[in-house]
């Protein structure tokens, strides 16, 4: 690598977030193992999602385990493995700024992506592309995201049009005055508010737009509509550390949060599971359980028998690459990280596989 390179690199891994880290709520104590809850779950209704970083981790891990994940929800974020497919070895933190981000390096090569998904489920390292066509895809940009521009969302949707996913099954949302956020009806910060350096931000934003319940009826076809205003509980912390091996290699927080509707609590009903990917700067020791309360899942999940999985980050794991809390979609904790072997992937399928009971 040269100097310039370097310096490119260094900028990049520096601006992938900009904001500065907001004080970490106060959190219970009290933890609980996923395999203690006793849940009856159908595997066969595991959904996912995400915003920005967890956006392309939800991306991610629902192509890599494509045979266990039925749909996943993109918010501003961008095709499979974009960070790592580019000519001459360019580093996957330049690619993610500068073309799977911003476009500076033109958009996403979207045949030269679909052929790396075919090579990587070619040596096994992902599951079948062929269950892609059965897949649920929702994509949401909005108009104002400046952080995750227009022509990487359409990226993503000819990727995954490429890669078989039916009319039936796509959802392309795109927002008017929405930033950069995850979107609520009720909750965060303004529909259009876009942080400045140093400015404090969770990334939630208040559009009118109940995007959770989106999510939700657009996965489900049975979906009911919550007629309370907030869910019924709280969620609650568990133990990350049998999952996330060393948190210096996986960067991962050693607790998480898990939403357990009463209708799922000791097996009494047959539930599913929904994972909910927060962004950069979203992690529970910067903004503690803001997102797993306010998303706005919970209340869907009460009347949906859906388990709600918020796996954590922390910035303070790697600090050096990882300072803003990202979930790993550009290479920083290892060349696998998009696959089934990469650390955070294998982490959060074991957290699955605990509720399941496998």
């Amino acid at each position: 690598m040269t100097i310039s390179n370097k310096i490119i690199l260094k900028t990049a891994l520096a601006a992938l977030v900009v904001l500065a880290p907001l004080p970490a709520a106060a959190q219970s104590s009290a933890q609980i193992k996923l395999s203690d809850l006793k849940v009856k779950i159908d595997p066969a209704q595991t959904t996912v999602s995400g915003i920005s970083s967890g956006a392309y981790m939800a991306g991610q891990f629902q192509v890599a385990y494509s045979g266990l994940v039925k749909a996943a929800g993109i918010v501003a974020g961008g095709p499979y493995d974009c960070a790592e497919v580019s000519e001459g070895g360019i580093a996957p933190a330049v690619v993610a700024l500068k073309r799977c981000m911003d476009v500076a390096m033109g958009p996403p090569d979207v045949p030269a992506l679909v052929a790396n998904a075919k090579a990587r489920e070619a040596a096994k390292e992902i599951d079948p592309l062929s269950n892609m066509a059965q897949s649920k895809i929702y994509l949401f940009n909005g108009d104002d995201d400046r952080t995750v521009k227009r022509p990487v969302a359409d990226a993503t949707e000819q990727f995954y049009r490429a890669l078989g996913v039916a009319e039936a099954n796509f959802s392309y949302v795109k927002l008017p005055k929405a930033a950069h956020a995850y979107i609520t009806d009720g909750y965060g910060a303004a529909c259009d508010f876009i942080p400045q350096e140093g400015e404090k931000s969770e990334y939630i934003n208040d559009c009118r737009y109940d995007q959770a319940g989106a999510i939700v009826r657009f996965f489900y076809a049975d979906a009911r509509t919550p007629n309370a205003p907030a869910a019924a509980r709280q969620p609650q912390l568990f133990d990350q550390a049998p999952f996330v091996g060393d948190p210096s290699r996986s960067g991962m927080g050693r607790t998480g949060y898990v939403y357990v509707p009463e209708a799922c609590e000791g097996g009494r009903q047959t539930c599913r599971i929904h994972v909910a990917f927060h962004g950069c700067q979203m992690a529970s020791n910067l903004i503690g359980d803001h997102f797993a309360v306010h998303a706005g899942y919970n209340r869907w999940a009460d009347v949906n028998n859906i388990v709600v999985l918020y796996p954590q980050i922390d910035g303070a794991a790697k600090p050096t690459s990882n300072p803003k809390a990202c979930w790993d979609w550009f290479g920083y904790t290892g060349y696998d990280f998009a696959r089934k072997s990469g650390f955070q992937m294998t982490a959060v399928r074991k957290m699955i596989g605990a509720l399941t009971g496998e």
